[in-house]
């Protein structure tokens, strides 16, 4: 697939195809990105920071990962601060090349997107896996993010455990760039029986 021209939005935190973050916007250039995005029901890419601030500081390099997830605005709405807020959903994860700044601060790269995961249906060695991200939907924050679980799939199923489970996001990024359903779920498997000892 050819390379198309996406804006990026680098955080402290993973996004997964199909998983859900909340957002408050504040700087300028991620105001604009977002009134475009909105406008436009375009999409933009979030990206794991690894040196720098989510916040533009002047002096501070800003380094992130090589792999992206393209994201949609699902929600927005303002506030009691005042601030603008939105929750995102992620779609396709693609490889970053190019990358540079606009004079705003905003980050753009060629986005070069990976051929779709496909859809497998969940095996029943790992059906204990849809009690998890059940007990976890059940919690007020992910209520609010509007998540329908994923009980027979095992892409979709893995991308939003991986997404709500409280995990370093080195760990959620490991997990992310994974191709296959099932070594994600595996990984996730080892990762918890990890943070267990």
């Amino acid at each position: 697939m050819a390379d198309r021209e996406i804006a990026l939005f680098p955080l402290g935190t993973v996004l997964m195809p199909g998983g859900r973050l909340s957002l408050q916007i504040f700087e300028q250039r991620y105001l604009a990105l977002v009134s475009k995005a909105m406008k436009n029901e375009s999409e933009f890419g979030v990206v794991l920071l690894t040196q720098g601030r989510e916040v533009d500081r002047p002096g501070v390099n800003t380094r992130f990962e090589s792999t992206a997830v393209s994201a949609r605005i699902v929600d927005w709405d303002s506030l009691p601060n005042g601030l603008l807020g939105i929750v995102i959903e992620g779609e396709e994860r693609f490889s970053i090349s190019n990358p540079h700044q606009q004079d705003d601060g905003l980050w753009l790269c060629e986005a070069r997107v990976w051929d779709e995961e496909p859809s497998i249906p969940l095996p029943e060695e790992h059906a204990e896996w849809t009690a998890l991200l059940q007990r976890l939907a059940e919690h007020p924050h992910v209520q609010r993010l509007g998540i329908e679980v994923e009980t027979r799939d095992a892409t979709r199923l893995s991308n939003q455990l991986a997404q709500l489970l409280p995990l370093p996001e080195v760990d959620r990024y490991e997990l992310m760039v994974l191709r296959d359903p099932i070594d994600r779920l595996d990984a996730i498997h080892d990762l918890l029986s990890q943070y267990e000892e």
